[in-house]
């Protein structure tokens, strides 16, 4: 039997939260979605919002780090993944339990704006950068990108701060695409 799946697209509710295991030096991403059915009421011919199902998304190794380095707050982006169920217990022995997407994909929706994809350099064993590497990576890329308005703080136009690239000038790679 396997776990069920899920495909939509969502609004991240926060900045991707990027931690590394103690011992093993391993990524996780948590990432805040939000799904929402909007719909235009043809009587006023304005948009209401629906239901909104909230639910917590992770990932782990190299793709944790995509995430942290390429998604802000307020991206609606596209995602799939298998859902779980989560439980722990509370420092005061209550049992809890979760829902929580295992994703196996996410980008941004190319709906309503544009990205820059940067090919990822591959990293031996698969095991991602690691914290020192990671964060070495994130100031290069700051510095790199001082220059493109879409990097920096201040949000242009209805686009959300921060860009969809996610990567240094020039793309990383330059042959032409595949299809």
């Amino acid at each position: 039997m396997s776990l069920p799946t899920m495909h939509g697209t969502a609004r991240l509710i926060d900045d991707p939260e990027l931690r590394f295991g103690a011992g093993s030096g391993k990524a996780v991403v948590r990432v805040r979605l939000a799904f929402n059915s909007r719909k235009k009421d043809k009587a006023t011919n304005e948009w209401v919002d629906g239901d909104t199902f909230f639910i917590d998304g992770k990932a782990f190794d190299q793709a944790a780090e995509h995430i942290a380095e390429s998604l802000t707050r307020g991206m609606e982006v596209v995602v799939s993944g298998r859902l779980r169920t989560e439980k722990w217990e509370t420092g005061q022995g209550e049992k809890r339990s979760a829902s929580a997407l295992l994703i196996d994909s996410i980008g941004p929706s190319l709906a309503r704006a544009t990205a820059v994809v940067t090919k990822a350099p591959s990293s031996s064993g698969g095991q991602g950068q690691g914290r020192e590497e990671f964060q070495r990576a994130r100031s290069q890329q700051g510095a790199a990108s001082a220059d493109d308005p879409w990097a920096s703080g201040a949000p242009a136009s209805s686009a959300p701060a921060g860009g969809w690239g996610g990567g240094a000038q020039g793309g990383g790679y330059a042959e032409e695409p595949p299809f």
